[in-house]
């Protein structure tokens, strides 16, 4: 069974968001396990959880969550957090917060490709006290389309 088993829960609930590994597809039951696993702290879950939340509409539940996975090192969600912080998306515009971040989740995996893409967009611009360049941003950008090549399932919806 599992129950008491966050990363099972998880993985359960995966297999019936997705339809996979024998089970019919359940948006119910996959959020359900999403919301037992995600209570007792488990970052992807919470994610997961989040990003149901966010088609929902919820947005301060959608923000709790990805905030509880961040501060865990979930690389997804301190990825959509600097998004979020740069375009004022459930929160105040701060693009220093958002450079911060992304930074934080770039040092997490290198060439993390959202994190990177964040940044090719701060340098682009200028923003959070970055001193335009046009250099550094291709530079950043062509980091993140490489890793998104190599991982074309990434989550990309930023830039």
């Amino acid at each position: 069974t599992a129950e008491g088993k966050d990363w099972a829960q998880c993985l359960l609930g995966r297999n019936y968001h997705h339809g996979i590994s024998g089970l019919a597809q359940n948006e119910h039951k996959a959020e359900s396990l999403f919301r037992s696993s995600a209570d007792q702290g488990y970052s992807n879950a919470q994610y997961f959880l989040g990003v149901i939340e966010e088609k929902r509409g919820n947005d301060s539940e959608t923000f709790q969550l990805f905030q509880a996975a961040a501060s865990q090192g979930y690389m997804a969600a301190l990825s959509r957090l600097a998004m979020y912080y740069l375009r004022g998306e459930f929160v105040e515009q701060d693009d220093m917060e958002a450079v911060r971040i992304a930074t934080v989740s770039a040092r997490l995996q290198d060439r993390n490709p959202c994190a990177n893409e964040v940044l090719g967009y701060c340098f682009a611009l200028g923003k959070a006290g970055l001193e335009r360049s046009l250099v550094l941003s291709v530079y950043y950008y062509k980091l993140a389309i490489e890793e998104f090549e190599l991982h074309p399932n990434t989550n990309r919806r930023y830039a």
